[in-house]
């Protein structure tokens, strides 16, 4: 079981930590997927995110806007993370790769104008500098505000 369905799947909250945190998971988890393009890579980036957090609580339950201050904390453990070399690539065998196919329902021309759809996006996203990207990521696909994202 994932950390990210822990959270969701319990009914009351157990403590101070779980209180804050859950109102703001699913948002961590966006992120965290926009970042690192992998189910995988977002939950364990979400986990080590919670882990560096949960000895920080007096701090950010004060916080005004938590959500700007978690964004940028879980941005910068990604490019920690990144520089220390800890993301791998993944290598998928053939029966999974099958096994992954046959999971989709959508016919074969949907998917080659999804695939291609986001290849040109993800092009599109690679010529801007890491600072654009994540600003446009933050802004178009998780719906921050422009003031949101400078603080």
């Amino acid at each position: 079981m994932s950390i990210i369905n822990l959270f969701k799947n319990r009914k009351n909250p157990a403590d101070r930590f779980e209180r804050f945190i859950r109102p703001h998971i699913d948002t961590l988890y966006r992120l965290a997927y926009r970042l690192c393009q992998s189910q995988d890579d977002a939950e364990n980036l979400v986990q080590q995110f919670l882990c560096k957090l949960f000895e920080k609580i007096d701090h950010i339950e004060t916080l005004e806007k938590p959500v700007p201050w978690l964004s940028r904390g879980m941005y910068n453990l990604y490019v920690d993370n990144y520089r220390r070399g800890v993301r791998e690539a993944t290598v998928f065998s053939r029966e999974e790769y099958l096994e992954n196919m046959a999971l989709t329902e959508d016919t074969p021309q949907a998917q080659a104008y999804s695939r291609d759809l986001s290849l040109e996006i993800e092009n599109a996203l690679q010529t801007l500098n890491e600072d654009q990207r994540i600003v446009v990521l933050l802004h178009d696909s998780e719906g921050y505000t422009l003031e949101e994202i400078s603080e």
